[in-house]
């Protein structure tokens, strides 16, 4: 018999992409109830065509003794886990949870997987991600808070949890947030394989239940080139047309990209006509040259601070 679980599909904003995005995750439920959970910090989003949807803000969540603490960006881009805590509070019963953000997807049969998962006596599903210092970018700062052996990552775009991992991730989020002597507030990806490697919990690689060759970080797959497979697999970010173009430009790592005409950027915006992308170019060059020399300062101050 295939056990109880939810599928949270995660978003922050409501569009005509999110939607289908949604449809597609709520379609490969199974037999697990889907939800909803929508980040409303900045304002409602207004109706939303699903029998089930949980509201959450900023507010909601530090009300619940999560710390309003995030090192880049906001909270919930740095701590997605905390609606993880906030849902399995509000819905106790199941055997497991499935979250899945609003740019990923599942295919295949997911009552097969919540199976092999219990099957396993699974706590923790994600893909791992390699974490050698000269590899993974966070790995660096997270020194302030975890030893380097300890630290490990998983891209938490799709993650499987048993209750009693909730459960022991939520309390440990609370207990550092009391902790005055929290120098750096971890990453949710950094924090969630962290701690449940710290805690011995059962952790499993997603690629243990389909494949992981289009899961990554980058590049993005356009919405309409989402391949048909009814095979396991899991695929990150899907991005619609304005998106996909964003996600392309903002994300290219070089500012010599955009001199260079045959450099892999334009390679990758060339089925697009010109005037969709130009607009885009002069603010990310900008802005790709200041965080560049941010994150080259910031790296050199912490390499001397660790290394006294």
């Amino acid at each position: 018999m295939t056990s109880s679980y939810a599928v949270v599909f995660k978003t922050y904003s409501w569009d005509g992409f999110v939607e289908r995005q949604a449809r597609r995750c709520q379609a490969a439920a199974g037999s697990g109830d889907f939800y909803i959970s929508i980040d409303e910090t900045n304002g409602t989003v207004g109706p939303v065509p699903f029998d089930r949807v949980v509201r959450t803000n900023n507010a909601d969540l530090i009300a619940l003794g999560f710390a309003d603490r995030y090192e880049k960006r906001a909270l919930l881009w740095w701590n997605p886990d905390y609606v993880h805590y906030q849902f399995q509070e509000l819905y106790p019963k199941y055997d497991y949870y499935v979250f899945v953000e609003y740019d990923a997807a599942i295919q295949g049969d997911l009552d097969s997987i919540v199976d092999r998962v219990a099957a396993l006596n699974a706590d923790f599903v994600a893909l791992p991600l390699d974490t050698s210092s000269d590899k993974y970018f966070w790995t660096l700062p997270h020194r302030q808070v975890y030893s380097l052996e300890e630290i490990k990552a998983a891209l938490m775009c799709i993650s499987i949890y048993s209750p009693r991992a909730l459960k022991m991730l939520a309390e440990r989020r609370r207990s550092m947030a009391a902790d005055s002597q929290t120098r750096y507030w971890p990453i949710g990806e950094v924090y969630l394989a962290t701690e449940i490697g710290r805690a011995g919990y059962n952790a499993h690689s997603l690629e243990e239940f389909g494949d992981t060759s289009r899961y990554l970080w980058f590049p993005p797959i356009l919405e309409d080139d989402i391949p048909k497979s009814t095979a396991s697999a899991f695929l990150h970010p899907i991005l619609d047309k304005k998106r996909f173009i964003q996600s392309v430009i903002n994300n290219n790592m070089y500012f010599r990209s955009f001199l260079y005409w045959k450099s892999s950027m334009y390679q990758k915006l060339a089925r697009f006509p010109k005037r969709d992308y130009y607009p885009y170019l002069p603010a990310a060059a900008r802005l790709r040259v200041k965080v560049s020399l941010q994150e080259k300062r910031k790296r050199f101050w912490l390499h001397a601070t660790l290394s006294r």
